[in-house]
């Protein structure tokens, strides 16, 4: 029973870690769109927060580490936008079409912020690139696009991951020289279209 008592207290506690960080994670998005990141310092995080400043780098070593959580954190929410069971298509081929709209949407209303995060992962020590969340996102829906034969099989899912990312950037550059992208949208439609059909054919389009 005393037992019990314990794991269910380490339980509650953490459970408050968890809320405590997705309140600072939405403090600081916040205020980045509003003020922007360099002009953002952590003691307006932890206010908006209602935390104190030391509890930030309980978290967070640093503000320029804060910047690859955020990155993680909005994964998780394309993952979520991601799910057959909240409408999104059937298709795997369509479900990768939906995430590289969904990046270029970010791009747009984002794209210091991920050049910004970039740069402070580039800074980091190396790490393999099958360990970003983003990557293994991708490489999750090419190997179900795989196995559904709606994609070439003869690729690894890694090389096809590979070549998305660089249509990712590709976006996040094009934004950045665009100002707003007002141009990008349309292009971006059919250069993804395009892309897919190298990939899988024009028949996923049926789909």
């Amino acid at each position: 029973r005393r037992g019990g008592r314990v794991r269910k207290e380490l339980s509650r506690r953490e459970r408050k870690k968890q809320e405590t960080r997705q309140s600072l994670l939405a403090a600081a998005m916040e205020l980045f769109h509003e003020k922007g990141y360099d002009a953002t310092p952590v003691e307006e995080i932890t206010e908006r927060a209602d935390v104190g400043k030391g509890t930030f780098f309980n978290y967070f070593p640093s503000k320029e580490a804060l910047l690859a959580e955020l990155a993680a954190w909005r994964v998780e929410q394309m993952r979520s936008a991601l799910d057959v069971k909240a409408g999104a298509p059937a298709s795997p081929v369509g479900r990768l079409k939906r995430l590289l709209t969904l990046l270029h949407g970010q791009a747009i209303q984002e794209g210091h912020l991920m050049q910004r995060a970039l740069a402070a992962r580039l800074a980091q020590p190396p790490a393999h690139l099958a360990g970003h969340k983003l990557h293994g996102l991708v490489n999750d829906l090419v190997r179900e696009a795989q196995a559904a034969g709606e994609m070439r099989g003869d690729l690894e899912p890694g090389v096809i991951g590979d070549l998305l990312h660089l249509l990712f950037f590709h976006q996040v550059i094009a934004c950045h020289h665009d100002g707003a992208g007002t141009r990008v949208p349309q292009e971006m439609e059919t250069m993804i279209d395009l892309f897919m059909d190298g990939l899988a054919g024009p028949n996923w389009r049926r789909e």
